[in-house]
C-alpha cells in the first residue's frame, strides 16, 4: 500500500480532501489528520457510513471518535506511522451516538512532505456478524455435545447398574457390542472375550433356532418381543428391543433368570394342565392384549397347516380369521367389557386358503401376565347356524307376496330391498354382539349411515343416541 503513495510523496503538499479521495478506493472511510491527531477531512466510499453524520468529526481529536478501549490503539497507530511510515492493521471501535459501536480494521500512513497522517478504515460489521454467528453455533454445538455426553453417561450407568443382565448386539450379525457386569457374571467369561463374540454362541442347541427367529423378527420390526431360552445352562426370560444409532441397527436384550420357585410351580398339576392343552383336540392360542400370538398348541398349528411354533410367534391372530380385523376387533371389544366370550362363530383360514368353520371362546387374564386365551373348536361337521327370520319379518314376507297385482313391480322391489337391508343389519348386529362400530365395518357403511338405517327400521337403542356425536 505504501508503494502506491510514492507519487503522492513526490508531488508534495496535497489538500486533505485530495489525499482522502486517492485513498478511498482502498477503504470504506479515509480520514486525514495532522501529526497531532487532529482530523482535517474525511472521504467515504461507503454511502451507508456517510449517513452516520461523521462530518462532525472534522476539527476533533481522533481519539475522541473511538471507544475508550480503542484509544491506546489509536495512539499506537499514530506513533507507528510517524516512526516507520505505515502502521500495522488494528481493530478499533467507533462511537455512534444512540447506537451500537461500529467495528473497523484500521491502518495509518504518514506523509512527511505534507506532515499529514491518513487513517484508512475497512468496515468489519459483516465479518463481526459472521464471527458472532460462528461463536453462537459453536456454543450451541458444545452445549448439545455436553448434553449428549451427560445422556450417554446416564444411560451407561443405568445399563451397568441394572439388576437384569443386558447386552447390546448388532442386528446384522448378532455380535455383542456391549455387555453389563450381570451378563459377564452369568456367562462366566471376561468382558474382553464377550465383546465381539456372537450372541448366538450362548443359546443351547435346542433353543438356537428359536432365538435366531426371535432376533430376526426384532430386526425387521419396531416392537419389543419377549421369549424364553436357555443360555449357557441358565433358563432365562429375554426381552429384545430394536433401535437405531446413527446408521447402525442395534438390538438391546435384557434377560433375567427364571427363578427355581417359578420352575417348580410349573410342575405337578400345572405341568399336567399345560401338557393337556398342548395335546388337546381343540385348538388353543394365547395372545397379548392386542391379539399377537404368544403361544399355540398342536391342534391350532395343525388347523392352520403350520408346522413350527416359531412361525406363528408374534403374528396377529387376525390373519387367520375369516373376517380378519373385524372378528378380532369384536372379540377384543367384548373381552374388554366382559372379560370373556363364548361360542363366537367365525372361520379359520389355513396357510393354503381353506376356511374351517369354528366357534371361539376366550378369556382375558391380568396375572401373572396380561394375556388372552382363545379356545377354538372346529364345527365343520355341524350344520352352521342360520339366522332365523322373526315372526314380524315372516309377516312382512307374506304381505309382500300379496302385493303382486296390486302395486307395480318397482314398488314391490323397494319393499324387498328394505326387508333385505333389515335382515342384513340384524345379522351384523348379532355377529358383532351389538357392537355398532364393528357392524358398520361388516356392512361397509359409515357409522352415521348405519344409525340412520337403525332409526328407519326401529332398531336403534335410545341409550346410544349420543354415539353419533362421538
Amino acid at each position: 500500500m505504501s508503494s502506491s503513495l510514492n507519487p503522492l510523496l513526490e508531488i508534495g503538499l496535497l489538500s486533505p480532501h485530495e489525499i482522502a479521495t486517492v485513498i478511498q478506493s482502498g477503504s470504506d472511510l479515509a480520514i486525514v489528520m495532522d501529526e497531532t491527531g487532529k482530523i482535517l477531512g474525511l472521504s467515504f466510499s461507503n454511502s451507508e457510513l456517510q449517513s452516520k453524520m461523521f462530518q462532525s468529526w472534522v476539527g476533533q481529536s481522533w481519539e475522541d471518535t473511538v471507544t475508550f478501549e480503542s484509544r491506546p490503539k489509536v495512539q499506537s497507530l499514530i506513533q507507528e506511522a510517524k516512526d516507520s511510515g505505515t502502521s500495522r492493521l488494528r481493530q478499533i471501535n467507533i462511537l455512534v451516538s444512540g447506537g451500537a459501536d461500529l467495528p473497523f480494521l484500521c491502518a495509518t500512513i504518514h506523509i512527511p512532505s505534507s506532515q499529514r497522517i491518513v487513517a484508512m478504515y475497512r468496515d468489519l460489521r459483516e465479518v463481526s456478524l459472521l464471527q458472532q454467528r460462528l461463536i453462537d453455533a459453536q456454543q450451541t454445538i458444545e452445549l448439545d455435545y455436553a448434553r449428549l455426553r451427560q445422556m450417554e453417561t446416564r444411560n451407561r450407568i443405568f445399563f451397568e447398574i441394572a439388576s437384569e443382565a443386558s447386552v447390546l448386539i448388532d442386528s446384522t450379525n448378532s455380535k455383542i457390542l456391549e455387555a453389563n457386569s450381570r451378563f459377564v457374571e452369568m456367562m462366566g467369561e471376561s468382558i474382553k472375550k464377550i465383546i465381539g463374540k456372537s450372541f448366538l454362541d450362548y443359546p443351547t442347541k435346542n433353543d438356537l433356532l428359536a432365538v435366531q427367529a426371535a432376533l430376526g423378527r426384532v430386526s425387521y420390526g419396531s416392537e419389543k418381543i419377549e421369549f424364553n431360552a436357555n443360555l449357557n445352562g441358565a433358563d432365562l426370560a429375554l426381552t429384545a428391543a430394536p433401535f437405531r444409532n446413527a446408521n447402525q441397527a442395534l438390538i438391546l436384550i435384557a434377560m433375567k433368570t427364571i427363578q427355581a420357585s417359578d420352575a417348580a410351580s410349573a410342575n405337578s398339576n400345572q405341568a399336567i394342565t399345560l401338557f393337556a392343552l398342548e395335546n388337546s383336540a381343540d385348538a388353543f392360542v394365547v395372545t397379548n392384549l392386542q391379539g399377537k400370538i404368544i403361544s399355540t398348541n398342536h391342534a391350532f398349528r395343525k388347523m392352520v397347516m403350520i408346522e413350527k411354533p416359531e412361525q406363528l410367534l408374534h403374528e396377529s391372530l387376525e390373519i387367520w380369521l375369516e373376517r380378519s380385523t373385524i372378528d378380532l376387533k369384536v372379540m377384543l371389544a367384548n373381552l374388554q367389557a366382559e372379560r370373556s366370550i363364548k361360542l363366537f362363530a367365525t372361520a379359520i383360514r389355513d396357510a393354503f386358503g381353506t376356511y374351517h368353520p369354528v366357534e371361539i371362546s376366550a378369556s382375558a387374564m391380568t396375572t401373572p401376565k396380561p394375556c388372552i386365551g382363545f379356545s377354538i373348536r372346529e364345527v365343520g361337521s355341524r350344520i352352521r347356524p342360520q339366522y332365523q327370520i322373526g315372526e314380524g319379518i315372516s309377516r312382512s314376507n307374506e304381505e309382500l307376496t300379496q302385493l303382486v297385482g296390486r302395486l307395480p313391480l318397482k314398488e314391490i322391489l323397494n319393499e324387498t330391498t328394505d326387508l333385505i337391508e333389515e335382515l342384513c343389519i340384524k345379522a351384523a348386529l348379532d355377529l358383532s354382539r351389538g357392537n355398532r362400530v364393528a357392524a358398520s365395518e361388516m356392512l361397509g357403511l359409515s357409522r352415521q349411515s348405519l344409525y340412520i338405517k337403525l332409526r328407519k327400521f326401529g332398531l336403534n337403542d335410545p341409550s346410544k343416541e349420543n354415539d353419533l356425536e362421538e
